[in-house]
């Protein structure tokens, strides 16, 4: 008799442990995420099926996995905020009750609609920059240039971001600020 496929195999592990990995998901970031996230750890389970531990261990390293995925996206998501709040040069409300995480998010969802409308040069220089965190010196290493090159090209493409928002109707709070200064300086 022959031995099962690792694909055999792999699906019999898939539908033993999927309800376990998926729960362990939706308690943690909810039911709109969690299938998401459950993809990715059967993802790299299938890239790595053959150091998938025995049967007794298998759903602990699973969880391991599951762990791993979840810091990813929580890592992700506060790269995510940090770029919002440096591209909107945002303070953060006192109080987070509902109103002010409403506009936040309005003003969030704003930025990356406006950066998803950029060229894709200038997106790559502002996601490495603010999203990933890289210095101009870093970023130029990245893409064969100088940091000097880095410095100019960050700025005309944060001008081309701030206009194409302006544009839209949008203006980060210091722009506000030095708007209605200048009005009531005009009275």
């Amino acid at each position: 008799m022959a031995s099962p496929s690792n694909e055999e195999r792999f699906r019999a592990l898939y539908e033993r442990h999927h309800p376990a990995i998926i729960a362990y998901f939706v308690r943690r970031i909810g039911s709109q995420d969690a299938a998401d996230a459950t993809d990715e750890v059967f993802t790299v389970a299938w890239r790595r099926f053959e150091k998938i531990p025995e049967e007794d261990e298998t759903l602990r390293w699973l969880y391991g996995v599951a762990h791993n995925v979840l810091a990813n996206r929580r890592r992700g998501e506060r790269r995510s905020n940090r770029l919002l709040a440096r591209l909107g040069n945002q303070r953060q409300p006192d109080l987070l009750g509902p109103e002010p995480q409403v506009l936040r998010n309005l003003e969030g969802q704003h930025v990356v609609e406006v950066l998803g409308s950029m060229r894709p040069d200038d997106q790559e220089l502002v996601l490495l920059s603010y999203w990933e965190g890289l210095s101009h010196s870093e970023i130029g290493q990245l893409l064969g240039c100088s940091k000097s090159a880095v410095d100019a090209r960050m700025h005309r493409a944060l001008q081309r971001m701030r206009k194409a928002m302006r544009r839209t109707g949008h203006t980060s709070s210091r722009e506000a600020g030095r708007a209605s200064a200048t009005e009531e300086q005009a009275w």
